[in-house]
């Protein structure tokens, strides 16, 4: 009989040598983590890994990441598999439900609490996202539009919200609309309602975002 072995990405591979140091009291709980640089050094991963790695932590209620201050030890077990591996295990309804739920709250939140740089930010990405679609390119529309997701995600102001979403849109956005069909048909698909639903931010009218988004994950 063939074992199958499930070899685990650099990230999970940092994440459990943290959680190794951090169970054999080399970091105590509320004790800090050495700044991200030293980390990396010592781990010889870069920034992008090894954040994905201290999220996985972090969402395993292992450590807790203050921004702008650092990654503080909270408890010396997991208390369950990393939300990044329960995504990868997650089938397709069970993706699409969370999707829907994550994105009717963060849409109805950013409505209510986006910033000037918030709609800054969400007009850039949503021009690259549409000139993209415009000129076929769609390696630059799959980034520009989960790039465009995140900073609503970001204009809710609920970091939480905003870091159970990086997770979903890195783990399972990305993947799911790369699956989609390289055709300028499928990029200008909802290039109007994205369109409205930035106007509905803008115009802070939360009930006519959460029905844009609704209508948009119903067609997905």
């Amino acid at each position: 009989m063939t074992k199958i072995i499930n070899r685990k990405s650099l990230a999970e591979e940092v994440a459990a040598s943290l959680q190794e140091q951090i169970q054999d009291n080399t970091y105590k709980i509320n004790e800090k983590l050495p700044i991200e640089p030293e980390l990396m050094k010592i781990f010889g991963v870069g920034r992008s890994t090894l954040r994905e790695a201290l999220r996985i932590l972090e969402n395993s209620g292992t450590i807790m990441v203050r921004h702008g201050v650092g990654a503080f030890v909270t408890s010396q077990t997991s208390i369950a598999a990393p939300l990044s591996k329960q995504l990868m295990d997650a089938s397709p309804s069970e993706v699409k439900e969370v999707r829907e739920i994550l994105e009717l709250k963060i849409v109805e939140k950013a409505a209510l609490n986006r910033t000037d740089s918030d709609i800054k930010s969400l007009k850039e990405f949503l021009k690259k996202r549409n000139n993209a679609a415009d000129s076929g390119n769609f390696k630059e529309w799959v980034e520009a539009d989960v790039n465009f997701h995140i900073a609503i995600a970001q204009a809710s102001k609920n970091r939480v919200l905003t870091d159970l979403y990086k997770t979903f849109a890195e783990q399972q956005l990305k993947k799911s609309i790369t699956a989609t069909a390289e055709v300028p048909a499928v990029m200008n698909r909802f290039t109007f309602v994205h369109i409205e639903l930035l106007e509905s931010i803008i115009n802070q009218q939360p009930e006519s975002a959460k029905k844009l988004i609704a209508e948009m994950n119903k067609q997905l």
